[in-house]
């Protein structure tokens, strides 16, 4: 299981940059730390260097006399490798003249302050995401489906003129585009396999204003944070295009970038009371959800897909006996750890939400050498929260362990219930001490 923080696996990214080098107006290190402040990066640190040289062969030195030097300035960032991936292509467009190395790391302790209250004087442009990738009408399925693999975000505005006119998500590409999987577990493919099912898309003549949902809800980019919170939550969308006074699109806000604003750390303690924007101190246990899919270590293949088919979270819970939680099962895992032989029914069966069959006298053979064959073998770690825990607490517990679930335990340890990232933001907006 799983303690809130940048604890495990994560990158190091090194800006490697001149005093005095600008982005626009702002010296460049100072634009850089707003850039991954505003995006929710854990954080970074500027280091100012005493001497060096750089491709130029000029040595810079600090001297009571040289004190007008360019000197070398390094920002260093620790994050997880999703968010690098996220935010590094925006870096690397800011960072005109310099270096930028990447290296992964090893994080053995962070201890974060506590999630912050959301003020209510945020406004949508204060979280969204500026760096958006929009398509036209007339884009291909392909197109699309192939900007939605390379990247983090799971829908796609479709733009014309300036102003967003459809989305493309998830859903979309499912119901209308003739994708047979959800885009994650695209990415789970094989080579051949990926490149079959693409080109197979791309023979299907369909463009983007075939299969978008016309007319999105947008928010203007002044809009409270707060007001989009609840939007999102009443509306059932996890994630909205923000547009200026024209309406034309200028960034997208997704439901994940509440959250994480709701998450993101305390430079100090404050000991006078805050403006609180958003619930985050509403109780865990009046926001969960108890229809929890649950599986023993036992259980064998065929029955953890099933279970992880039976809801919308694509998940399921491994406990023991007692119902004390031993981790989590994901659709993706599934499709991942299996043999390859096994792959065609688990995928058919995920897909379709089908029990798992075996109709190949093949298949039921590769079920007795595959290595994952029971939930103890498939679970991976998850989060973890006490029903008496504030929302922050789960918040920060799914962010700080790349989690789409958290579970809820009561006082004897035991499985209560599960909180997505729809349950959270609920929470967020529907109570404030009391229900609304």
């Amino acid at each position: 299981m799983n303690t809130p923080g940048l604890t495990g696996k994560a990158k190091r990214v090194r800006i490697y940059v001149n005093e005095g080098d600008l982005h626009g107006h702002q010296p460049i290190h100072v634009a850089l730390l707003a850039f991954l402040r505003k995006e929710g990066a854990a954080g970074a640190t500027v280091l100012r260097a005493l001497e060096g040289f750089g491709a130029k062969g000029e040595i810079h030195t600090f001297r009571f006399v040289d004190v007008a030097q360019r000197l070398p300035i390094v920002i260093e960032w620790i994050e997880r490798a999703e968010q690098v991936d996220r935010l590094l292509p925006r870096i690397k467009e800011m960072v005109k003249r310099g270096l930028i190395t990447v290296d992964d790391t090893d994080v053995a302790l962070y201890c974060a302050y506590p999630v912050r209250d959301v003020s209510a004087a945020l406004r949508a442009s204060d979280v969204m995401s500026h760096d958006v990738v929009s398509v036209a009408p007339e884009a291909s399925v392909r197109e699309v489906v192939t900007l939605m693999l390379g990247k983090t975000y799971r829908a796609i505005p479709v733009v014309e003129s300036g102003m967003p006119v459809g989305i493309i998500t998830n859903s979309d590409l499912l119901k209308r585009g003739g994708l047979t999987m959800r885009v994650e577990l695209l990415r789970s493919l094989d080579t051949p396999e990926l490149h079959a099912e693409l080109e197979r898309l791309a023979h299907g003549a369909k463009n983007a204003a075939d299969v978008m949902t016309p007319g999105p809800v947008t928010v203007p980019s002044s809009t409270p944070l707060t007001q989009v919170a609840e939007i999102m939550s009443y509306r059932r969308l996890k994630r909205l295009p923000v547009v200026d006074e024209h309406g034309a699109l200028v960034g997208m806000i997704s439901r994940l970038d509440v959250l994480r604003t709701a998450a993101r750390t305390f430079e100090h303690q404050e000991s006078e009371p805050r403006e609180i924007g958003l619930a985050v101190d509403a109780p865990v246990g009046r926001t969960m959800r108890t229809d929890v899919p649950t599986v023993f270590p036992d259980t064998r293949l065929p029955e953890v897909v099933q279970a992880v088919t039976s809801t919308r979270l694509n998940r399921c819970l491994v406990v023991d006996r007692d119902r004390h939680v031993l981790g989590k099962i994901t659709d993706a895992e599934v499709l991942d750890r299996v043999t390859p032989a096994l792959r065609p029914s688990a995928l058919r069966s995920l897909i379709q939400r089908l029990p798992f069959v075996h109709p190949k006298p093949e298949e039921l053979q590769a079920e007795q050498h595959a290595k994952a064959r029971t939930a103890a073998d498939l679970m991976i770690e998850t989060a973890v929260v006490s029903e008496d825990a504030p929302v922050r607490e789960a918040i920060a517990a799914m962010l700080g362990g790349k989690h789409k679930i958290v579970a809820v335990i009561d006082a004897g340890k035991r499985l209560v219930g599960v909180l997505d990232r729809a349950d959270l933001l609920h929470g967020l907006v529907s109570f404030n001490g009391s229900e609304k």
